[in-house]
């Protein structure tokens, strides 16, 4: 309906529009080119700005004592299933709405293969740590946690691909 009322274009034409006008822009970099992400139930795309400057994180880590080597984003290692999680987390969430996002039924196997390993790593932490069985508890990123997407992103790993 939208595309007979002309407020849209054909469908799937805006994805290489996007691509073509970023490459046309003076300050276009590969490694800048937009990212198209996609999971069973959403899709993403990052447009990153021509004029910013990467941040070269393993070189802030070192500069940062205050941080515990062992977390450096750069060096840890997280399964694609704990990635999946961790796409999916928008603010505060309980289990049961993680689980919905990631269309899974089984509790015991979305604790053990997802949110244990999260919440182990740093990567996720609980809004009331003092009871953890809280029929109100709730989980969300962390900084550890929002740093490894941003750094998964800037390398294309996980569930990125470019066009």
């Amino acid at each position: 309906m939208m595309a007979q009322l002309d407020y849209m274009e054909k469908r799937g034409s805006g994805l290489k529009r996007i691509c073509n006008e970023t490459k046309a822009l003076e300050a276009y970099k590969d490694d800048r080119r937009p990212v198209f992400k996609s999971s069973p139930s959403q899709f993403m795309t990052i447009i990153y700005s021509m004029e910013y400057e990467a941040v070269d994180t393993s070189k802030r880590a070192s500069k940062d004592t205050s941080r515990d080597a062992s977390k450096d984003t750069s060096r840890l290692q997280v399964s694609e299933l704990v990635l999946k999680l961790l796409l999916v987390i928008k603010g505060e969430m309980s289990v049961r709405e993680m689980m919905e996002k990631l269309e899974l039924k089984n509790r015991s196997s979305f604790l053990s293969n997802y949110l244990n390993p999260a919440l182990k790593n740093g990567l996720v932490i609980m809004t009331q740590p003092d009871s953890p069985k809280s029929p109100t508890q709730k989980y969300y990123l962390t900084e550890l946690g929002k740093e490894l997407l941003v750094n998964q992103v800037e390398r294309g790993d996980g569930y990125l691909f470019h066009e």
